[in-house]
């Protein structure tokens, strides 16, 4: 069995594939075998019908294409072994000559994992981390929250204004019409807030004894939150570093699944909000291969940026353990109707793993 390796544009490798004529035949057998499991003939039970009734019935070529199918798995693993390629998805066959007597020649191109050009990722994270960003919470930013709080518990009440504009006189003369105004009665909402005391507080529930405990909440939230958003726009500016000094050729199959995923999500998104994939498409006066152009580059961004992250946790041996795993798979099932235990085991890995991963870039020393 001959092999040749060829590097294609996009991540793709070509094998082409020589079986010789005499190696080809040692196929036979165990195609036949295949093929009697399967064939129907009558006067015999699968299984036992003999060749020349299979071959009369079916044709010559219906066990020479599982011999092919039998050589062409043997190929694949010795290609994938000789080497030392990661296929990302299925490959596609191409048989090119198939004839009895004669060598078996088949072309397979699979997408693998591209050779990633690290930079010097360590000291790229630590650059993009500004000493500067500090957490703090002001007094202006708990009171803007409890305003907010204020206004949510406010309650309108009716109040009825009457408005009468006269002086109880009758004027009238010979050159004069008589003018009488009169306002009717108007309804009014009048909206009141309640006061920012300890009763306000106490509404909140138990933990809340006085104003003083609701503002340590509030504030403590607050940090929370600012804390969070400062370790997203952290993280976004490592990433963007490292992705921008990083060089690979994404294969089309991961921008691809990429682009699958960001349209699910967009979808799932439209529906949770009571609208349609339909009307979505008309507002935007898109189509979804439109919409999809459009969205390539992050796309793009997005595989590179799963491809970086799965190279440094393998260089540095990083990975989630199966107790990190089970913990998240509990919620997830508990939460999740109908959801599958192996592809979340899967997605959980992945996103355990990759959480790491940024951890690790953001405590950096280097």
């Amino acid at each position: 069995m001959k092999i040749e390796k060829k590097d294609l544009p996009k991540g793709q490798v070509e094998f082409k594939v020589v079986v010789d004529e005499t190696e080809f035949a040692t196929y036979h057998a165990k195609g036949l075998a295949a093929v009697q499991q399967v064939v129907e003939v009558d006067g015999f039970r699968k299984g036992n019908a003999p060749e020349n009734l299979i071959v009369q019935k079916y044709g010559e070529m219906i066990i020479l294409e599982e011999m092919a199918n039998l050589a062409l798995r043997d190929a694949y693993v010795k290609a994938i072994d000789e080497h030392k390629i990661s296929p990302i998805s299925d490959p596609n066959v191409s048989i090119t000559k198939l004839a009895k007597g004669n060598p078996l020649e088949l072309t397979i191109t699979v997408p693998v994992m591209p050779e990633l050009i690290l930079p010097e990722y360590k000291k790229i994270a630590k650059s993009a981390l500004k000493d500067d960003e500090k957490i703090e919470v002001t007094d202006k930013d708990i009171e803007v929250v409890l305003e907010e709080l204020r206004k949510g518990r406010a309650t309108q009440h009716d109040h009825t204004a009457h408005d009468h504009n006269h002086d109880g006189h009758d004027h009238a003369d010979h050159d004069h019409t008589h003018v009488e105004e009169a306002k009717s009665d108007t309804e009014k909402k009048e909206v009141k807030f309640p006061e920012l005391d300890d009763e306000f507080a106490k509404s909140f529930g138990s933990d809340f004894k006085t104003l003083a405990d609701l503002k340590l909440k509030v504030g403590g939230n607050l940090k929370l939150e600012k804390e969070q958003k400062l370790l997203e726009k952290r993280r976004s500016r490592i990433m963007e570093k490292l992705l921008a000094e990083t060089k690979a050729e994404i294969p089309d199959v991961i921008v691809e699944s990429e682009l699958a995923t960001m349209l699910s999500q967009m979808k799932a998104d439209i529906t949770r909000f009571g609208g349609t994939w339909e009307e979505y498409l008309t507002h935007t006066k898109k189509t979804e291969d439109e919409l999809k152009a459009d969205w390539r580059n992050d796309a793009e961004k997005r595989g590179l940026s799963q491809l970086l992250l799965h190279k440094i946790a393998q260089i540095e041996k990083i990975a989630a353990t199966e107790e990190e795993i089970e913990v998240e798979l509990v919620r997830i099932l508990a939460t999740v109707q109908d959801a599958d235990e192996t592809r979340a085991r899967a997605y959980l890995y992945q996103a355990l793993t990759n959480e790491k991963v940024l951890k690790f870039l953001e405590d950096t020393k280097a």
